[in-house]
């Protein structure tokens, strides 16, 4: 690959070329991002990799603007309500950064044949449902592609990332600082499928293993396994189904000790799934765009495999499952 880099590009992207160098750049400028569901979670994301400058965004999402996307979507406004939501997000993406082609797709992600998702450099879906995400996973681990999964609700957040098996090179600096001795290690990764993370084991974990397992750890595995069964995302009123699915469900991957989930914050989960506060997608949506950067770059190790982040106390988790 040709690590050339244009002087317009060196102009514009001058302080990351120094921060990640000029090959990863090529790399990011040759990128071509699909991000499915139009949130405040993608909004920010589709900000951070539009000023990185990949080479194209294509936002898919037939949902329409209504009143209640003005409060945390920041590409909107009152004049888009009633628009298509990518078609209405896509010139604020495009005066964000004239270089990268954005595309709207209008479609609903649930009638895309399989081979819609193989083109793309990474696909990413927000605020998804298990079934469509656990597809869209599969696709993307048969062709070695990045697949990430994201989603924010009240106070809380959470990433998924799937790089099949991914390269990356380990930099390693030795011997005096003014002159030190650099080392360039490839590192190969393999990242566990969607589907195998749910299923995840934890009868004989050692306590230590065990204090890895937040309750947000075990709220967002109990929503995706909520969606895998009843291939939708949980309203209101489901938060009794959501409290009577727990046991079940905790006992299948081998914890026994039900106190780790509180029924409240299964409540909570219920009451806030689809509420957006833009604070926290802003971290949340800040930390995925990043990790996405670093699959392109391929110069760090990306997130394996969950992130979780709690905005009640600040706190941000990353977890292999």
């Amino acid at each position: 690959m040709s690590t050339e880099i244009t002087k317009d590009e060196a102009a514009i992207y001058d302080r990351q070329i120094r921060l990640w160098g000029p090959e990863a750049q090529k790399r990011i400028g040759q990128a071509s991002i699909l991000i499915a569901g139009m949130r405040a979670l993608s909004d920010e994301v589709c900000k951070n990799l539009a000023l990185a400058g990949v080479a194209s965004i294509t936002l898919l999402d037939h949902e329409l603007v209504t009143e209640f996307d003005l409060g945390a979507q920041f590409f909107l406004t009152e004049e888009n309500v009633g628009q298509n939501k990518a078609k209405a997000s896509a010139p604020f993406i495009e005066n964000l950064n004239p270089r990268v082609k954005v595309f709207v797709d209008q479609e609903n992600i649930n009638e895309k044949t399989d081979d819609y998702f193989e083109s793309f450099t990474v696909v990413c879906l927000v605020h998804s449902n298990y079934n469509i995400m656990s597809r869209v996973d599969k696709v993307r681990r048969n062709v070695n592609k990045p697949f990430y999964a994201g989603d924010v609700f009240g106070w809380y957040g959470y990433i998924f990332c799937d790089l099949a098996e991914h390269t990356y090179v380990q930099v390693k600096k030795s011997g005096p600082s003014e002159n030190p001795k650099v080392e360039h290690t490839p590192v190969t990764v393999n990242y566990p499928s969607l589907e195998d993370s749910l299923r995840k084991s934890w009868a004989g974990a050692r306590p230590k293993e065990l204090k890895k397992l937040s309750p947000l750890v075990l709220l967002v595995h109990v929503l995706l396994n909520f969606q895998k069964e009843h291939n939708r995302s949980p309203t209101e009123s489901d938060a009794a189904a959501l409290i009577s699915s727990k046991k079940n469900y905790l006992e299948s991957i081998g914890i026994t000790d039900f106190n780790r989930l509180s029924d409240d914050l299964l409540e909570e989960l219920a009451s806030s799934y689809h509420a957006e506060i833009i604070s926290v997608a802003s971290i949340v949506g800040g930390i995925l765009s990043q990790d996405i950067i670093r699959a392109l770059a391929r110069n760090e190790l990306t997130i394996d495999n969950y992130y979780h982040f709690n905005a009640k106390d600040c706190t941000g988790t990353i977890i292999k499952l």
